[in-house]
């Protein structure tokens, strides 16, 4: 019989744990076992787990971390500890609905998706039902077999990990990618996306919990703040405009490189997997395209030389820097601001 393990990462999480690990053991189907990797917790998170697996209806397995390992690579940690033949992931606040763990078997046993996902239901701190449903329903969605749903409510089966032995394993992820955090789900629906093999079940099946959650640790990859206020200048040339940029070439080639290695471990299986392998080549060298314009962005608003700059920008146009983003620029737009601050040189970046 097919069996689903649980995996979570944990990392201060005792406000909420309790709530979770009970709605597991209000599971219809209970799971197999609940794999918890915890990176470095010093409020009560280890205790509640503790209290918890002492009368919990199934196996618990609770790793403490030596080093903290950031969200993505610890997620990638617990999966791979796992054993049942489906993987859930699961936050360490949100709430699941009894019926989750049998629907998505249920969703496993009709199709022969790799990756399943399912509709939740926001609700706030105090619990309380917000009535926002993700991913929203409506004609807007093209294709709900590839909605981005969340890790959360992303079940997988344990051979897509077969599939990626080498590159989706935590120490891989921490040695291409560093502190950058791209995901968990992200990576894994990118790839079964590729691969044609996601299922998407509208059912709402849990509660998420949204609400401000510094403890997280994990950062947004390419942030957009809102410009601060002042001056035209000051608007048009924020004072970090060249570190978004070398932060921008970091992450683009990092993510090249993680699908890199992804590639790597598909094109082993042969035919099945030749044209995800293409797909995800066509990614990889665009995000490799767009590295480099971003390197060459970062240095221009670097550089102090209107010499340099003037090379800069012939170099960036090479690279097509101004063409559309889906061939690997950054539109138009930006020329008249690089003509400006060539002109007149302008100076004011930290």
């Amino acid at each position: 019989m097919t069996n689903i393990s649980i995996a979570m990462a944990t990392y201060n999480g005792a406000r909420f744990i309790r709530q979770q690990l009970d709605s597991f053991s209000r599971q219809t189907l209970l799971p197999y076992e609940l794999i918890v990797c915890d990176d470095g917790s010093d409020d009560s998170t280890l205790s509640i787990l503790g209290d918890f697996a002492r009368s919990a209806p199934f196996p618990i397995v609770t790793v403490k971390n030596p080093e903290r390992l950031g969200h993505t690579a610890n997620f990638l940690k617990a999966a791979r500890m796992c054993k049942g033949d489906l993987i859930a992931f699961s936050d360490q606040d949100d709430e699941w609905l009894p019926q989750k763990l049998s629907r998505m078997l249920q969703a496993s046993d009709d199709s022969d998706a790799l990756v399943f996902g399912h509709s939740t239901e926001w609700i706030d701190e105090d619990g309380q039902l917000t009535g926002v449903v993700f991913p929203p329903s409506g004609p807007h969605i093209k294709d709900q077999e590839t909605r981005d749903f969340t890790g959360h409510s992303t079940v997988f089966r344990r051979t897509f990990l077969q599939m990626t032995s080498h590159s989706l394993t935590p120490d891989n992820y921490k040695s291409l990618a560093g502190d950058l955090e791209f995901g968990h789900d992200n990576l894994i629906l990118e790839v079964a996306n590729a691969m044609g093999k996601v299922h998407f079940v509208p059912d709402v099946l849990m509660r998420w919990r949204e609400y401000p959650k510094p403890e997280r640790g994990w950062k947004y990859l390419i942030p957009d703040p809102r410009r601060p206020a002042g001056s035209f200048g000051e608007w048009m040339f924020p004072r970090d405009i060249a570190i978004k940029y070398e932060q921008a070439t970091l992450i683009y080639r990092a993510h090249s490189a993680l699908l890199s290695c992804i590639i790597g471990d598909l094109e082993s299986f042969g035919q099945d997997t030749v044209n995800a392998c293409e797909q995800l080549k066509k990614v990889a060298n665009l995000d490799s395209r767009k590295a480099d314009v971003m390197d060459v962005r970062a240095r221009f608003y670097r550089s102090q030389s209107r010499k340099e700059r003037l090379s800069l920008m012939v170099e960036g146009i090479a690279l097509g820097q101004y063409r559309q983003r889906g061939k690997g620029g950054l539109r138009i737009h930006n020329a008249p601001r690089d003509i400006i601050a060539w002109l007149f040189n302008v100076k004011r970046y930290e």
